[in-house]
């Protein structure tokens, strides 16, 4: 495996601190490319979240449309979201549009999947004795069904996190109508073989949503399920 890489073409660390140093604070670009894919990520991740609930909720509840539109969202999970993006391209055109439905896309059916695992998990007997209690359906879902499965939802909001910034990356590499975006920024360096600005475009998308996932595990996590009794933690 001698030769197979270039250790060479890779900037030394020290390197890496001087360019974001640069793209942060002298010529504060970086901010620019993060704010614009933090906006899309938002737009695209928060539709996924709460359509995605909606219609988890809905499915777990309802054994025909269950019956009726699993087979359709099995076949629509199995294509990588990356696949999609040219058929957005040509459908919705080569600006934010594509990038944010991506993002939808890629979030939306890990948050519909375990929704509705978490909703079907729920002890039934407790779902019988609150209707005997005289619980409408919506009374149902956020008394009783949401709290029980938040467990699986919130997994599920976590797994799509990743999913989303993967997407958004995806989305701005080949949307040609977008200047400003992480995936953007990456995507030009290589025109200049800068490794350098391709490295801290990927540490700051890592990096970025680790601090989500984070937010989401410390902020929701313990002021739900926490909070309530329901984790397992010590």
């Amino acid at each position: 495996m001698k030769g197979y890489i270039n250790l060479q073409s890779l900037p030394a660390p020290s390197t890496l601190v001087d360019k974001f140093w640069q793209l942060a604070v002298i010529n504060g670009s970086l901010w620019k490319h993060f704010f614009n894919s933090l906006y899309r990520l938002i737009i695209g991740y928060t539709l996924a979240a709460v359509i995605g609930t909606l219609t988890g909720a809905l499915l777990a509840q309802n054994e025909t449309l269950k019956t009726i539109f699993e087979p359709t969202f099995n076949i629509l999970m199995s294509v990588p979201t990356i696949a999609w993006i040219p058929i957005f391209l040509i459908t919705l055109g080569l600006g934010d549009k594509t990038v944010i439905t991506a993002i939808f896309l890629s979030s939306y059916f890990s948050i519909m999947y375990n929704t509705m695992r978490g909703i079907e998990m729920v002890d039934k007997s407790i779902v019988r004795a609150a209707r005997m209690m005289g619980l409408n359906r919506l009374e149902l879902f956020f008394n009783v069904l949401l709290p029980a499965s938040l467990v699986s939802i919130i997994n599920g909001f976590r797994l799509a996190i990743g999913y989303a910034w993967r997407a958004l990356v995806g989305g701005e590499l080949l949307a040609a109508l977008i200047v400003w975006g992480l995936g953007k920024m990456v995507y030009q360096a290589r025109y200049f073989n800068d490794a350098a600005v391709m490295l801290v475009g990927l540490l700051v998308i890592g990096f970025t949503g680790f601090c989500l996932d984070q937010i989401f595990l410390i902020t929701i996590e313990k002021n739900t399920v926490e909070k309530w009794g329901m984790s397992q933690k010590k």
